[in-house]
């Protein structure tokens, strides 16, 4: 395994764990256990703690070491945090924050794209809108109607024209890659929505996209709090005065 493949498979490991609270919070890590662990060198064990760090979910601290911090402190919209918590018991939990957050910006979001997008970009959601509705009337062709739906909401955000908006791409690809789309009715009635997004993204008609996009992702809220059921509730994992790797 090369040396980028051991940092990953690392890094990947020990977030897990402090997702999934193997690692209660107040635990300490040390870099020679990882280097230990892992096999890698005392440099990629201080990168990934750097990175752990830089996440909000360790602290290093002189004479104290590299301690588990409360999940309050961990950058809850990076795409590595929601990923581990996608493959967690808290899955149902991050889709349905996520499917609410989409709720929230989306709407927002197709009303700064018919403000701000480039021709080009125009021009592109309508030939994603299409392709959309073409590939909704083959049932088998559901990897190409994903790929093209994914393709439409990031674009939609970056032609937003904010870099805030174009940065939450980075979670919703990984949430649909990962859990595939949120459409709760594949289907032509579904994907025609696309269409009059992307119309009135194309005709500069802001209140308009913003109407159309917010029956959508009204909808997909909908389907996806049906599906989830109960919300779960918040469980800070397990403190701990001292754990080590």
């Amino acid at each position: 395994m090369t040396s980028a493949h051991l940092h990953h498979a690392a890094l990947d490991a020990i977030g897990q764990e402090i997702v999934d609270g193997a690692r209660p919070v107040g635990s300490v890590l040390t870099l020679a256990d990882l280097e230990q662990r892992f096999t890698v060198s005392r440099t990629v064990a201080r990168e990934i703690m750097r990175i752990l760090e830089s996440l909000g979910m360790v602290r290093s601290r002189r004479r104290v070491g590299i301690t588990i911090r409360p999940r309050s402190s961990w950058n809850v919209l990076d795409p590595l945090v929601v990923g581990w918590r996608l493959r967690g018991e808290e899955h149902d939990r991050v889709l349905l924050d996520v499917t609410e957050l989409r709720a929230a910006l989306q709407p927002m979001a197709a009303e700064l794209a018919a403000r701000n997008a480039t021709v080009e970009q125009r021009e592109r959601l309508i030939e994603l809108a299409d392709e959309i509705v073409r590939t909704s009337r083959h049932p088998e062709r559901t990897d190409e109607l994903a790929e093209a739906e994914l393709a439409f909401h990031m674009l939609l955000l970056r032609a937003t024209a904010n870099e805030l908006f174009a940065g939450f791409s980075g979670v919703v690809r990984l949430v649909e890659r990962l859990d595939g789309p949120q459409s709760p009715e594949p289907g032509l009635v579904w994907a025609e929505r696309y269409r009059r997004i992307a119309a009135a993204v194309a005709a500069g008609d802001g209140e308009t996209a913003r109407i159309a996009s917010r029956a959508q992702v009204a909808q997909g809220l909908a389907g996806m709090t049906a599906r989830v059921g109960e919300r779960p509730s918040i469980a800070e994992p397990p403190s701990s005065d001292h754990w080590s790797v």
